[in-house]
């Protein structure tokens, strides 16, 4: 499974349990910048209508929720209503032996197109 999929999936699932069904509305999923302290950020200010709380306080419940019913989820830290996620060490272990255990990982199909590849090695 793709890890961004797997996050959104575990981010909705909780979101559902927490404040009811979604309906149309999208989560808005993201890297971690490299500053901040986690793998990916779910930012919670387009859910404050639906848990009418502060941002802050809606991040920081749908982490605790997360923490303690997914066990991927190995830590969580919020910064003015953004939700920092990190995933356990098992989980990246988990994806990189899927990775080498896909002998095809990596490789596209062929396209029928020649492809020039220069090699220099000046002096």
């Amino acid at each position: 499974m793709n890890i961004e999929t797997f996050i959104s999936e575990a981010v909705r699932r909780s979101v559902e349990a927490l404040y009811g069904p979604l309906g149309d509305e999208q989560l808005q999923i993201q890297k971690t910048r490299r500053e901040f302290e986690g793998d990916y950020t779910l930012v919670t200010f387009p859910l404050l209508r639906r848990s009418r709380k502060s941002p802050e306080a809606t991040a920081t419940e749908i982490g605790e929720y997360m923490r303690a019913n997914i066990p991927q989820i190995a830590s969580f830290n919020v910064i003015k209503g953004f939700l920092n996620l990190s995933l356990d060490s098992s989980f990246w272990g988990e994806r990189f032996a899927e990775i080498a255990a896909d002998a095809s990982y990596g490789e596209a199909p062929a396209t029928g197109r020649t492809i020039m590849i220069e090699y220099s090695s000046p002096n």
